[in-house]
């Protein structure tokens, strides 16, 4: 069954046996306990499983005479990018990139890039750049694939991806990180550990490999196959 936001509160409290208010109300920041416990455990999911539900894919153009290109305010991990109408580029550190070109008025098709910061950072501005070399010749159409950040539950959204066809493994990351909160021994952490781990080699089973697994190619997962 899928697990909407207050329906993983309640089964927090239920498997705890803890409906105490300091750990269910806000606290001066704001925030109760509880909720800092879901959204820590789905970023530990986000940032332990590849989701195929958080992938996007953009279209943009890199003008003529520029190297520079801001990044997407959604993006939280470049997956690649390619020239629309041609081939992909290669992801570099950003010195090389600097370096392929040091004549930085060098044009040309670009073939490497580099994510950079600027030493800025805002709410509406990540502060953060793809470094491009050589510079653009012409304008570029550019197809950037990318995984998102994506929005986690709450009060005001009921229903995510990891609720829905992930609830065990999101109740599981809950409970390890409210186990922390209340200070539980470490066999009733470990516990929790257990279930997670094995609830996460699952869903990643299902995310990176069934679901990437051409059946035509590749025959049906678990068969035995003739070479």
């Amino acid at each position: 069954m899928a697990l909407t936001y207050v329906q993983l509160k309640q089964a927090i409290q239920d498997f705890l046996e803890n409906d105490a208010a300091e750990f269910t109300a806000a606290t001066g920041s704001g925030v109760a306990p509880i909720d800092l416990c879901i959204e820590f455990a789905e970023m530990r999911i986000f940032r332990e499983a590849d989701i195929s539900a958080y992938r996007k894919t953009i279209e943009t153009t890199l003008s003529s005479n520029n190297r520079f290109l801001d990044i997407p305010q959604d993006l939280y991990v470049t997956r690649y990018i390619k020239i629309l109408a041609g081939e992909f580029l290669q992801e570099k550190d950003e010195s090389f990139v600097r370096e392929f070109t040091q004549n930085v008025s060098t044009q040309g098709t670009p073939r490497f890039y580099a994510l950079y910061g600027e030493g800025a950072y805002s709410a509406s501005d990540r502060g953060m750049r793809w470094l491009f070399s050589p510079r653009a010749d012409i304008d570029y159409t550019l197809e950037i694939g990318y995984t998102i950040l994506p929005t986690g539950l709450s009060s005001s959204n009921a229903n995510s991806y990891l609720g829905d066809y992930a609830p065990d493994l999101l109740l599981y990351g809950s409970l390890l990180e409210a186990a922390t909160f209340m200070k539980l021994t470490a066999d009733q952490g470990s516990r929790y550990q257990a279930l997670y781990d094995r609830a996460l080699q699952t869903f990643i089973g299902q995310e990176q490999t069934r679901k990437r697994t051409d059946e035509f190619v590749s025959g049906e997962m678990g068969t035995y196959k003739r070479g």
